[in-house]
């Protein structure tokens, strides 16, 4: 199994990354950090897909450098407060990644998200953050399970 965690807390991705070893321990796991990172990766991530893609909602657009890549408008319009619904987007206008399971999984309560989320593509789920990873693990479960059947 491939996993894609996409998360710019390193607190969190540290986390949930030793978790989801332990829990799947055959599985590969890669882990990108902003959007703008996420952007760059895009025809890597259609060459090899992920079997589900941990997408948190709130991103940073590039880690602070002399040589941060320019944000693209939308992103300086809307900052880093919707940079995964962003990069779900750009998964849904190829058809070689519009079908990757995705979980969005943020610290956000739903009813935050309830515009973007009736919009958003079947293969897409909602999990709220929560201390204990049993149910993030078990959406895993199904969501690789179903994309395989």
């Amino acid at each position: 199994m491939k996993i894609l965690l996409v998360e710019d807390d390193y607190l969190q991705t540290d986390w949930v990354y030793s978790d989801l070893i332990r829990e799947f321990p055959d599985a590969e796991i890669e882990k990108l950090s902003t959007e703008s990172e996420f952007y760059s990766r895009l025809d890597g991530i259609a060459g090899a897909s992920p079997d589900v893609i941990l997408m948190d909602i709130m991103m940073r657009w590039a880690h602070p450098s002399p040589n941060i890549p320019p944000a693209p408008e939308e992103v300086k319009k809307d900052g880093f407060y919707r940079a995964g619904l962003r990069c779900i987007r750009l998964l849904s206008k190829s058809a070689r990644t519009s079908r990757i399971p995705v979980i969005l999984y943020t610290m956000l309560e739903r009813a935050d998200l309830e515009e973007p989320l009736r919009k958003l593509p079947a293969n897409v789920t909602y999990m709220q953050k929560e201390s204990d990873l049993t149910p993030l693990f078990q959406r895993i479960r199904a969501v690789t399970r179903t994309a395989t059947q």
